[in-house]
C-alpha cells in the first residue's frame, strides 16, 4: 500500500519544548481497549501529558487524546472502541482468508479496517493535535525504528498496526513500513529522547506472555511477540529509570484473548480504570500534580 511522505528517524533533533509529563502507549490488540480506562483516569484527576507516544494500538488511543485531551476525547475513543468488531479488522471466513494469501502472497486481511477505524477517530494532522504526538513504526527493509510526528496521520496509523503477515507493510516515501511494536512497542526510550521528566507507562495486560492454547500460526506469531516485548519493556524500566520519574500504570492480569474477539471491551475499559483510580489513589495524584 502507497501513502505519502511522513517520515523521521528516531534520532533526529525535535524543534518541541521539552515536556514535562509523558505519556507512553504500547501495543496490545484488542487489550488496547485497557488504555481507554486507563487514560479516563488519569485526566479525570488532572494528569493531561505534554506529549503522547504510541506504538500499534497505543498510537491509534493516543492520537484520539493528543486530539482531544479532556474527558469529551477519551468519551469519543470509547465509543469508537465500542463500535468495534472483530470482522472489521479480521474479515472473512477460513477458506477466504487463505485464498487472499495464496493471491497476495505477504498478507492475510487488508488493511481497510484499520483505514475505517482511523477516520472514526476524526483526527487528520499531527499538525491538529492539541498535543504533540510521536507514532512508532518499523521500517520493514532495515528494521529500524522511525518515528512519525508531521503530516497527515492516517499514513504512520495504518503501518504501525500492520502486523507483518497480518496485514500488508505501508509504502511511505519508498520504504515499507510495519507494525512499530515489532521494535519498540512500549516505546519509552522515545519519551526519554524528548527529555520528558515524568513519563506514564500504559501497557495493556500484555506484553506478558498468556497460557492461552496454541491453536494456529497467528497464535504462534502472538505469543513469540510477547516473550520478546516483554524482555524489552523489562530492559527499559531498567535502562532508564534514573533517566526519568517513570511511573507504570499497572493493567490488568493477562488473559486468554483472542486477537479478534472484541465482546470483552467494556470490562477492559472499566478494569483499566478502576486500577489507574487505584493507582493513583495510593499517594500518586498528589504526586503527580506536585
Amino acid at each position: 500500500m502507497k501513502l505519502g511522505r511522513y517520515v523521521r528517524p528516531l534520532r533526529t533533533v525535535r524543534a518541541r519544548k521539552r515536556p514535562h509529563v509523558a505519556f507512553v502507549l504500547s501495543g496490545g490488540g484488542v487489550l488496547g481497549a485497557v488504555q481507554v480506562g486507563q487514560l479516563r483516569a488519569l485526566i479525570e484527576a488532572g494528569i493531561v501529558p505534554d506529549v503522547l507516544i504510541g506504538t500499534s494500538v497505543g498510537a491509534l488511543n493516543a492520537a484520539a487524546v493528543a486530539a482531544d485531551p479532556t474527558p469529551a476525547g477519551v468519551d469519543l475513543l470509547a465509543d469508537v472502541w465500542l463500535s468495534l468488531h472483530g470482522d472489521d479488522l479480521f474479515p472473512g471466513t477460513r477458506v477466504q482468508r487463505a485464498m487472499h494469501f495464496v493471491r497476495k502472497g505477504d498478507h492475510l486481511y487488508s488493511n481497510e479496517g484499520i483505514s475505517a477505524l482511523v477516520r472514526k477517530l476524526r483526527v487528520r494532522s499531527f499538525e491538529e493535535m492539541q498535543k504533540p504526538l510521536s507514532i512508532v513504526a518499523a521500517n520493514l527493509r532495515t528494521g529500524a525504528e522511525h518515528v512519525f510526528e508531521s503530516g497527515p496521520i492516517a499514513p504512520p496509523l495504518i503501518a504501525t498496526t500492520a502486523l507483518p503477515g497480518i496485514f500488508p507493510p505501508v509504502l511511505i516515501d519508498g520504504e515499507l513500513y510495519v507494525d512499530g511494536g515489532i521494535v519498540n512497542n512500549v516505546p519509552i526510550s522515545v519519551a526519554v529522547e524528548l527529555g520528558a521528566r515524568r513519563i506514564y507507562v500504559l501497557t495493556c495486560g500484555a506484553p506478558k506472555p498468556t497460557t492461552l492454547e496454541i491453536r494456529r500460526p497467528l497464535d504462534v506469531l502472538l505469543q513469540a511477540f510477547a516473550h520478546s516485548r516483554a524482555a524489552r519493556v523489562d530492559l527499559d524500566l531498567r535502562r532508564f529509570a534514573d533517566a526519568a520519574d517513570l511511573r507504570f500504570v499497572p493493567p490488568p492480569s493477562p488473559r486468554p484473548i483472542r486477537f479478534n474477539d472484541t465482546s470483552h471491551t467494556q470490562q477492559l475499559m472499566s478494569e483499566g480504570y478502576e486500577l489507574t483510580r487505584a493507582f493513583l489513589g495510593q499517594g500518586e495524584r498528589a504526586a503527580a500534580r506536585a
